[in-house]
């Protein structure tokens, strides 16, 4: 298994980044995330954590809170330079998304995904270096679903090697 250099393991631990909204009146929401990658022989595992340090619960997309495949670019992929590394997983083309899209999370608790992305995005052949980072939405009322708060993880760096 690919191991990253310390230091690039502390930069990982500090990719907990807190998101505060709410207007005055409003419950304020404190969802901490981070990103990590794994890289096992061959593949590409995205590893997402999410804390609710908020006092109410919040609703995360279940496509990264539970899900093991993606439907989409969810997360923006480059190579060492900064290119762009394409997107080569299923497009699903639906409907705008309902509560049934999204996990709940409540006050103090605490959800893990990992997710293969291996055969979603085209990593080059052999020894690569790359940084990998998205932004997710945050659902503060499963009611008022056309208002997600988008917040951005650290992008995280990784080798690959693959076959």
């Amino acid at each position: 298994m690919q191991r990253r250099p310390l230091l690039l393991a502390a930069l990982g631990a500090l990719s907990f980044l807190p998101l505060f909204a709410g207007a005055a009146g409003e419950p304020t929401v404190s969802v901490k995330h981070s990103i990590d990658v794994e890289t096992p022989p061959g593949k590409v595992l995205v590893e997402l954590t999410f804390v609710n340090q908020g006092k109410t619960t919040v609703w995360i997309p279940r496509e990264l809170a539970a899900g093991d495949e993606l439907t989409g670019a969810r997360f923006d992929v480059r190579d060492a330079g900064g290119k762009p590394v394409a997107y080569t997983g299923k497009m699903v083309k639906r409907a705008a998304l309902t509560s049934a899209d999204y996990q709940a999370l409540e006050p103090g608790k605490m959800l893990m995904n990992t997710i293969g992305i291996t055969k979603t995005y085209a990593f080059g052949k052999g020894r690569h270096n790359y940084n990998i980072g998205y932004s997710g939405a945050v659902l503060a009322d499963i009611k008022q679903l056309d208002k997600a708060t988008e917040f951005p993880a650290r992008p995280v760096s990784f080798i690959s090697t693959i076959k």
